[in-house]
């Protein structure tokens, strides 16, 4: 106003005039360029103050009853691995993403480094709860049947042992679990255990190995009868192809499947197509073992199935 006053007295403009911004901050946007004319309220820059940085953040509907305002929150950038910045929730949104069912969170932290910048990608680690320690296991441990939810513990020397559990809370990677599990059990990971087909799932359930009580010596592996054709033999792998009929004590449908072979002799006289008897047992998890076979005189060879992955 005082410049104004100095105007109208003067009668015309100097070469320069000063305006100061409204608050201190950083240039976002430049819209006066020189020589350029402007009017009443058009915007001439953008400033930001960058001391305080907001970050929206989505979380989903299940977990929004532990999110609360004030709550504090670990931030984590791709941009400054290894480092974690402190945050506090500031407020809530009051509506729900219907497609992807979570609620936007906003959250303010300090930057007097000014590391942090509009449009980053951050990760947010919300203290929620108390600080209890909980047994937890990786979600891709977590075998899911319809009926039940099991890990497979590993007993050691190739052993394991199906294990129903009770989950809770879930993370970004891990699954709390309630009861089944203690701390310092080792579970078997989808890294290092595949079971890719509801047979072979069910299969695997019945015949892993659970630890005896006392020092009872252990069983004699369970063998199994079948017949269907022989195929082929790998003699460097040590295995054959089979296609069999259905086999009901491991619940398999009809198949062409590959079994390890104890001796490759044993299949020394049989020619590729000839149908055969054979008996076989499990072997390591997920492999079973021709121990027997013999020609069937004058049957027809096993009905072909839809491939499986070899045991």
């Amino acid at each position: 106003r005082a410049r104004l006053r100095n105007l109208q007295v003067a009668g015309q403009a100097g070469a320069r005039q000063v305006f100061h911004a409204p608050a201190s901050g950083v240039v976002l946007e430049k819209e006066a360029i020189e020589g350029g004319r402007f009017m009443p309220g058009e915007a001439l820059f953008r400033i930001a103050d960058l001391s305080k940085v907001w970050i929206i953040a989505d979380v989903y509907e299940q977990d929004l009853a532990r999110v609360q305002v004030g709550q504090s929150a670990q931030v984590t950038l791709e941009a400054y691995p290894g480092r974690a910045f402190a945050a506090r929730v500031d407020y809530l949104y009051p509506t729900l993403d219907a497609a992807t069912r979570s609620t936007r969170v906003r959250l303010e932290l300090d930057n007097p480094e000014g590391l942090l910048r509009p449009g980053m990608f951050a990760q947010i680690a919300l203290a929620a709860g108390d600080a209890t320690p909980r047994v937890a296991v990786p979600s891709s441990a977590i075998i899911d049947d319809g009926e039940r939810r099991v890990v497979l513990i590993a007993l050691g020397e190739g052993r394991f042992k199906p294990q129903p559990v009770k989950l809770g809370q879930r993370g970004r990677d891990v699954v709390e679990v309630l009861d089944g599990v203690a701390a310092g059990d080792r579970v078997v990971v989808s890294a290092n255990f595949l079971i890719d087909s509801e047979s072979q799932l069910k299969a695997a359930l019945s015949n892993l190995v659970e630890p005896d009580a006392g020092d009872q010596p252990q069983a004699s592996p369970t063998r199994y009868e079948a017949q269907g054709t022989f195929d082929a033999l790998d003699a460097e792998g040590g295995s054959v192809t089979m296609t069999h009929g259905e086999i009901p004590a491991l619940q398999w449908p009809a198949m062409t499947m590959d079994f390890k072979i104890a001796d490759p002799a044993l299949v020394k006289s049989i020619a590729p197509g000839s149908p055969v008897r054979f008996v076989f047992e499990a072997g390591e998890p997920g492999e079973y073992i021709i121990t027997g076979i013999e020609p069937v005189a004058g049957t027809a060879p096993a009905p072909s199935a839809g491939g499986h992955g070899g045991h």
